[in-house]
């Protein structure tokens, strides 16, 4: 089915640019205004300033962030800051971090997969996406021609033949180390993978793999519209085109680090929508804090600092929401955000839950949500059904700049 085959990795020459603990950044979604600020001051190469750098007084059509994005790719290879590897490969990634007290491994790697129109089910999505970021990241990738951050996407490996033949090239070689960074608990580390033989037979792994997006839908639906427009310019020669891929980042399903926080929903204002919504179709029972940490219950209300779980009712009308994902809590929640939107209310999201809890006062009422596992997305995806926008929060972000994918001259 899916074809993701090696690339020719744009990467960080750490002896001019620094180290790269100092250079890579969060994808352009989690990025708030003061991390983008630090992420400026820490390097002159830092990410940040391509994956989504400041807008600036006076910018236009013809100046402006992603006219910089390019300005900075361009200056950064002539100082070779950045160079792009001759041999293409796959980047091999061990993404170590913390959880409350516990110390994971998510393992993946980095290559180009090809671009399937949603149709044919090879790349199967499973969210709902916002037209604006994908006008962003289209501009962005107009200009620059470089993927500066990956979609994430997960594959089967239920007999663990990728990750046997990953654990072998990377303890055992040939696979090369060339990267090892450190973000305050997370590290990271990169290896090469480039020797034909080998990269022949992870393509070869990965071509009767259907492909799933865990994060980067637009990103990948991005690199979708920029290939329609370079075929209606008529600017592809061959069906291996460099924009006929997108820069990807793939990871079992069965991955024991692969985690998936719940993006629960701030609600400001409706309150009374809210209310007569929760009445006609959720019973109500009130939970105690403590309980959160231990089972998260599908959805609960939290106001002013007491927490009422909802159930729907046995005779709730959930008739409107597709069968495959209606006994979802992320789903059954709509049942109580679409009356509060047409009441004027403001929805939000957030995914640490302490914080969403912290802004449960006032006018602002949280539903928490319990976070969906990648078997259920996967089911939901097969179905060729989408979830609701921000119905999932996969942890830790991969971040940009660990590797880029030039899409050539």
């Amino acid at each position: 089915m899916a074809e993701v085959v090696p690339f020719h990795g744009m990467r960080y020459d750490e002896r001019v640019a620094g180290p790269l603990s100092e250079l890579i950044s969060p994808p352009y979604d989690v990025i708030s205004d003061a991390q983008r600020d630090a992420l400026y001051d820490r390097s002159p190469y830092n990410a940040v300033r391509v994956e989504l750098g400041r807008d600036e007084p006076g910018d236009d059509p013809v100046k402006n962030r992603y006219t910089r994005a390019k300005e900075a790719f361009d200056a950064w290879l002539a100082k070779s800051a950045v160079r792009i590897d001759p041999t293409p490969a796959f980047y091999l990634h061990d993404h170590y971090f913390e959880i409350g007290e516990q110390r994971l491994r998510r393992r993946g790697f980095f290559g180009a997969l090809r671009l399937y129109q949603a149709g044919r089910g090879i790349v199967r999505p499973h969210e709902l996406t916002f037209p604006k970021a994908k006008t962003d990241r289209l501009r962005l990738l107009r200009r620059t021609r470089v993927n500066t951050s990956p979609v994430f996407a997960m594959f089967e490996d239920s007999k663990g033949e990728v990750a046997s033949s990953l654990e072998a090239w990377m303890v055992r070689g040939p696979a090369r180390l060339v990267s090892d960074a450190r973000v305050g608990n997370e590290r990271h580390l990169v290896w090469a993978l480039d020797e034909r033989a080998l990269t022949t037979k992870l393509v070869a792994m990965l071509k009767e793999k259907r492909i799933y997006i865990a994060d980067g839908h637009h990103r990948y639906e991005t690199g979708l519209a920029y290939l329609d427009e370079e075929r209606a310019a008529k600017h592809l020669e061959l069906d291996e085109d460099t924009a006929n891929y997108v820069l990807t980042y793939l990871c079992a399903l069965e991955d024991p680090g692969l985690r998936i926080f719940a993006t629960h929903r701030l609600v400001r204002g409706g309150a009374a929508a809210l209310e007569m919504a929760i009445a006609a179709s959720f019973e109500r029972a009130p939970i105690d804090r403590g309980a959160l940490g231990d089972t998260q219950p599908g959805i609960v209300l939290a106001h002013d600092g007491t927490f009422t779980e909802l159930r729907p009712r046995a005779d709730a009308d959930l008739s409107a929401l597709p069968e495959v994902w209606r006994t979802l809590p992320v789903a059954q929640a709509e049942l109580l955000l679409e009356p509060a939107r047409a009441a004027g209310a403001d929805v939000t999201y957030e995914h640490d839950t302490e914080k969403a809890i912290a802004a449960a006062i006032g006018d602002t009422r949280v539903l928490l949500i319990r976070a969906v596992d990648p078997e259920t997305l996967r089911h939901v995806a097969d179905a060729w059904q989408r979830l609701p926008q921000k119905t999932t929060y996969f942890y830790p972000k991969v971040p940009a700049g660990l590797v880029f994918r030039p899409l050539g001259d």
